[in-house]
């Protein structure tokens, strides 16, 4: 489990996924709502996600177009 948190609107979300897992779409979706609910707001990230990570992940596009968790 990877907690997402977004520090503009002050949320946090836990992903069910592990470094390395492709992101399905609803996973995609429940985390956007989460984290920024605010519709045509662009504060965060692919997932909605902004601000510092402390456990080396980041969110990545793969060169299929698919949304992953990746290794710094």
């Amino acid at each position: 489990m990877i907690t997402l948190t977004n520090d503009f609107h002050n949320t946090e979300y836990n992903l069910r996924a592990n470094l390395g897992d492709e992101l399905s779409p609803s996973q995609i979706r429940r985390s956007r709502k989460a984290l920024c609910g605010v519709s045509g707001c662009t504060c965060g990230g692919p997932l909605g996600e902004r601000g510092d990570t402390h456990y080396g992940e980041e969110i990545g596009y793969a060169p299929d177009g698919a949304v992953r968790i990746v290794v710094r």
